[in-house]
């Protein structure tokens, strides 16, 4: 029977590459992810929490009167 994506099936060589490319992932992700923890300060995640509020249409200089209540 062959399979969908070839004539042959899935083989050793399969599940080397299949090895392979996760490995490959998990360092990118690793480094990637260091990376970005290294540059984001606690200034810069209030500053970006501050646009995304603003993206989203929060206003956060208004007083919130259904919260004193």
């Amino acid at each position: 029977m062959s399979g969908r994506w070839g004539a042959e099936p899935a083989g050793r060589n399969s599940g080397a590459f299949f090895f392979v490319g996760m490995l490959v992932g998990s360092a990118c992700g690793l480094v990637v992810g260091s990376a970005l923890g290294f540059e984001l300060r606690p200034e810069r995640l209030r500053a970006l929490r501050k646009v995304w509020r603003r993206v989203l249409g929060e206003r956060d200089d208004e007083p919130r009167f259904d919260l004193m209540v």
